[in-house]
């Protein structure tokens, strides 16, 4: 059940909640379109580069995305851990650009082309995160609704595909 839940997640969730680290240690959070590769390793991200999310990213390479249904309460979600991330160039900014255009067509949006990823910074770019980890989220409820208890269970990549 928990992997069904965590496929689905994928396969339907347009946009992730986003977690980076800020310079004084605060956490900031963005909604961002949710864009990963065919193997779940790597996250990818199309940003304004002078967004305050790009920054945290370039700067600590770490960030963390949540994935949910929000129409439905108690349902569960994904948490998926991202190291090692950069703004995107060369041969990563093309595979980048590859996987956000899969998306965009099953969304039914136009292909985005690479040029608008090479111009002079301020502009959009493309950021890859590693991911390292992730995890099935599933609140316990008791008798009376309230959580009693939550559940974080690593899931392998080869289960979700």
């Amino acid at each position: 059940m928990q992997i069904e839940l965590a496929k689905t997640l994928l396969n339907t969730v347009r946009h992730a909640a986003y977690a980076t680290i800020n310079e004084d240690g605060t956490p900031h959070n963005s909604p961002l379109m949710f864009i990963c590769n065919e193997g779940l390793t790597k996250l990818y991200i199309g940003s304004y580069s002078e967004s305050v999310h790009s920054k945290n990213i370039v700067r600590t390479g770490k960030a963390f995305a949540v994935l949910y249904d929000s129409f439905k309460k108690g349902q569960g979600g994904l948490y998926i851990t991202g190291e090692n991330g950069h703004e995107c160039e060369g041969d990563d900014l093309v595979e980048a650009l590859r996987v956000h255009n899969i998306v965009r067509e099953r969304r039914g949006s136009q292909p985005i082309d690479i040029d608008v990823y090479l111009r002079s910074k301020p502009s959009q770019r493309m950021y890859s995160i590693d991911i390292v980890k992730i995890e099935i989220y599933n609140a316990v409820r008791g008798e009376d609704g309230y959580i009693v208890k939550e559940t974080r269970v690593p899931v392998n990549p080869h289960e979700l595909r």
